[in-house]
């Protein structure tokens, strides 16, 4: 076992909160599980289980468009509005091409290309296999249903795109990127439920379907670039670097998982 600099005191949390953690919440498992939970939503709005009830009671909860407050009817359509699929999918690619011509890397385009034409295609796939109405028109009025939900999809995965574009050229604000998607997300979800535009079963299909993506295309062999060293911590001794920078070998590449990218 390496020494510790003299007047360094032994991270603790850095077991628990440290990779071996993280890797709890994305690993193979947690895939499993969001594919599980997936095939669980769409089978029983399929065949009626379950989750009828559900959509049923979140209806009957919230007013709807034109029926409840004004402010909230505004906000939630203003949201929804914003969260078009056109216009997410116009701002990740706006993002990835700055960020290409930027560092001239094109790793984060071989990225959100593929990640952008899986969800469509999947989301399409599934309108088009599964007809099904939406709360206020109860008739189909094309070919294509309500489920899964295109606006909650597309909001998830390219949040996620942005987010984890952003947490590589700032690897400080990756907390707040991801925290800044799900918040999106969230938003995007409760305003399509509150004006009765897509039904509860909906909404929770395409955030297991986008979550599903997201696990897959993150882990796509062409990564986004080595993130950036985080400064060294205010007090530190001025040859602790020296000292940190000459070490190399396996204790190096163990302690960055992006080393040697």
């Amino acid at each position: 076992m390496t020494p510790l600099p003299p007047g360094r005191a032994p991270h603790r949390w850095k077991h628990r909160w440290g990779p071996r953690w993280t890797h709890r919440w994305t690993g193979p498992g947690v895939a499993l599980l969001l594919a599980l939970g997936l095939v669980v939503v769409t089978v029983s709005v399929v065949l009626g289980g379950p989750t009828v009830g559900l959509d049923d009671a979140v209806v009957s909860a919230t007013p709807g468009r034109g029926n409840g407050p004004v402010v909230p009817d505004v906000l939630t359509l203003l949201v929804v509005d914003i969260a078009t699929p056109a216009l997410c999918v116009a701002a990740v690619a706006a993002v990835t091409a700055a960020l290409c011509l930027h560092r001239s890397r094109w790793a984060p385009l071989a990225l959100s290309g593929p990640a952008l034409a899986l969800l469509t295609g999947t989301v399409l796939l599934g309108k088009s296999v599964i007809p099904r109405a939406g709360p206020v028109v109860r008739e189909m009025p094309s070919d294509l249903g309500y489920y899964p939900s295109g606006h909650t999809a597309t909001a998830l995965v390219c949040a996620g795109l942005v987010a984890e574009i952003v947490s590589r050229k700032w690897p400080g604000r990756r907390r707040q990127a991801w925290a800044a998607a799900a918040a999106w997300t969230l938003l995007v979800a409760g305003s399509l439920l509150w004006l009765h535009f897509h039904w509860l079963s909906d909404v929770v299909g395409s955030m297991l379907l986008g979550s599903l993506l997201l696990w897959l295309l993150l882990r796509w062999p062409l990564r986004l670039g080595p993130r950036v060293a985080p400064p060294a911590a205010p007090g530190a001794s001025s040859d602790a670097g020296p000292r940190a920078d000459s070490r190399v070998g396996p204790q190096t590449r163990h302690g960055d998982p992006s080393a040697g990218r």
